[in-house]
């Protein structure tokens, strides 16, 4: 008797499996909505950044993820720290790093100018 190979079918990942695509965002914490004036003239509130870290994430159900967190504290009279965290893909992750460094070179080569944008 012959042995006959065994035909290997492949298998597609059941609906449960899916990933859920998750857009790039920020996500700022209710409690700063209370510290931006709601005056119509103001800008909004200057926050000052105390403190940035982040991680890799890599789950079944969102696939691979950068998370990083944005440690920011009230700058005027009011007091207060917020967590703003921003989560992404490892592509937007890149893009944003290569963009911050290419701004840092342009700003250190930069003459002075009396305009401030």
């Amino acid at each position: 008797m012959k042995a006959r190979p065994i035909e290997r079918v492949p298998r597609t990942p059941s609906p449960s499996f899916r990933r859920f695509h998750l857009p790039n965002t920020m996500n700022f914490p209710q409690a700063l909505r209370d510290a931006i004036p709601a005056l119509e003239r103001c800008w909004g509130r200057c926050l000052v950044l105390t403190s940035i870290t982040g991680r890799a994430l890599h789950s079944s159900l969102y696939g691979r993820r950068v998370r990083i967190k944005f440690q920011v504290e009230e700058s005027g009279k009011l007091t207060g720290n917020f967590d703003v965290w921003m989560d992404m893909e490892p592509a937007a992750a890149r893009e944003l790093a290569r963009t911050l460094n290419q701004i840092a070179d342009e700003a250190e080569k930069a003459p002075p100018t009396a305009a401030v944008i």
